[in-house]
């Protein structure tokens, strides 16, 4: 009976993915808004527009593999794996369709930006389009490098294989909009390297404790839920302190590094910039809200044997959780493939709500994602657009399904409630601009050093980098200008 419902989650969880996308999560918010669609979108067949490349090359700049995540836009050949088959039989069907051949260039992610920066300053074409780490991203709209999206002719960029929430967020303006850079499943990157909570079930029952999946499905699932539910793995099993050693015995609440705060920070609905009705950014965190998220964090971190900052020295926040020591785990969804041979059952969870007031889950999508952008110097931007839009359509409708399917089927994740959870993270997921302008940048860093250290004292360093906030948008906006 298990596996039958195990199958049956599976089946509504994909129909979810290429189907309605209207799932809440404690709240009203519609999953439009997190890059999913509804019913009578994707019931209506994609419109290929006519075009005939004749042979010639789309070259996509992507970076080698690396952290773990699938970076593979092609393959050579079928390999039976099922996400492999399903993006090798994506291009094929699509290069005969439209008479081209898809180049994919790979260079180290660290690298692709100086290849744009090269070529683009040079007027070089190598590339129709590029990944580059979103931290750059600042460097790229200030160079000049890239084209305004809304400039490419057959992006239809309102559409659910554009993620949505970066649309939102990363336009700026309104008549005259400006979007430089994407994400999509294009490249399944951008939903590896979401924020989420993983858990020790075998811990959890030993401790006599009900799973938080319900919490979770019944919109409850807070900092302070999450706070409590931390404390009860915190033990110093027989150590005389909590100061880590792989020899030692104790036991903590929760485990990560330093990123972790950032991601807390957005999942509990806040905002380091909104955007006036106008479209101009402004920055949005001195409210109480923040102030609020903010201790509450602080008091996470700063308690000694609830946290440990694992991701220096040889000491691996990975490896801690594995090994039964930590009974909350702070990382990506990508995280997930490296548990696979962890002797112990895990969960995973969104991250929490600020309270339970909060209308929905957000997913944060870790701003240093490779990104996509089409190089200023691409050299038939109107066919670059038409070809890159119908492999994100083919993406959205026929790779991530296997995407998911991989997951599950290879025992990344192994229960039932964690599919489910799954299916949430999607459905909640939030791009933060912001950090990548660079507009905050320096103000997200200061305000994550201090929290994570157990400092809620934040007004200060709000005070102290709010001009510079400002600055950094006018000369963006200048820039665009």
């Amino acid at each position: 009976m298990k596996r039958i419902t195990g199958i049956l989650l599976v089946m509504a969880l994909l129909a979810s993915i290429v189907g309605c996308g209207d799932n809440k999560t404690g709240g009203d918010e519609t999953s439009s808004q997190n890059g999913t669609t509804s019913d009578a979108e994707t019931k209506s067949e994609y419109d290929y527009p006519a075009l005939d490349c004749g042979g010639d090359k789309l070259t996509i700049l992507n970076p080698q593999n690396l952290w773990g995540m699938y970076t593979y836009l092609d393959h050579e050949s079928m390999t039976g794996e099922i996400i492999d088959d399903a993006v090798y039989n994506r291009n094929r069907m699509l290069e005969d369709k439209f008479k081209f051949k898809l180049e994919v260039v790979e260079f180290p992610l660290d690298e692709c930006y100086t290849q744009v920066q090269t070529t683009v300053t040079a007027g070089d074409d190598t590339y129709d389009a590029a990944y580059v780490r979103g931290d750059k991203i600042a460097a790229v709209v200030s160079g000049g490098l890239a084209m305004n999206l809304y400039d490419v002719p057959g992006l239809q960029l309102d559409k659910p294989w554009w993620n949505q929430s970066v649309v939102s967020e990363a336009t700026v303006g309104t008549d005259d909009k400006a979007l430089y850079f994407m994400l999509n499943e294009l490249s399944l990157c951008s939903f590896d390297l979401v924020w989420s909570i993983f858990f020790n079930e075998n811990m959890m029952e030993d401790l006599g404790k009900e799973m938080p999946y319900d919490i979770v499905r019944d919109g409850k699932w807070t900092i302070d839920e999450f706070n409590k539910m931390l404390k009860w793995g915190t033990n110093l099993n027989g150590d005389s302190s909590f100061e880590f050693s792989y020899d030692n015995s104790s036991i903590y609440g929760f485990t990560s590094f330093y990123r972790i705060c950032e991601a807390m920070i957005i999942g509990s609905g806040n905002r380091y910039v909104t955007k006036s009705a106008d479209g101009i950014p402004a920055l949005s965190l001195e409210n109480d809200r923040f102030y609020n998220t903010a201790e509450k964090l602080a008091n996470i971190f700063g308690t000694e044997g609830d946290y440990i900052e694992a991701n220096q020295n040889g000491v691996s926040y990975d490896k801690i959780f594995m090994a039964g020591r930590a009974l909350f785990y702070g990382g990506e969804v990508k995280a997930s493939g490296v548990f696979r041979d962890m002797d112990d059952s895990f969960g995973i969870l969104p991250l929490p709500k600020y309270d339970e007031n909060q209308e929905s889950y957000y997913g944060w999508m870790n701003f240093d994602t490779p990104t996509l952008i089409v190089p200023a110097t691409s050299k038939n931007p109107e066919r670059t657009g038409i070809l890159l839009d119908a492999l994100s359509y083919h993406s959205y409708k026929d790779v991530l399904p296997a995407y998911y399917n991989v997951r599950v089927s290879q025992k990344s994740l192994r229960n039932d409630d964690s599919i489910e959870m799954l299916g949430i993270i999607r459905d909640s997921l939030y791009y933060d601009a912001s950090i990548a302008f660079g507009w905050t940048s320096k103000l997200a860093s200061s305000l994550r050093n201090a929290i994570i250290k157990g400092d809620s004292n934040v007004a200060s360093i709000i005070a102290a980098n709010k001009d510079a906030v400002s600055e950094n948008i006018a000369k963006t906006l200048e820039n665009l200008e």
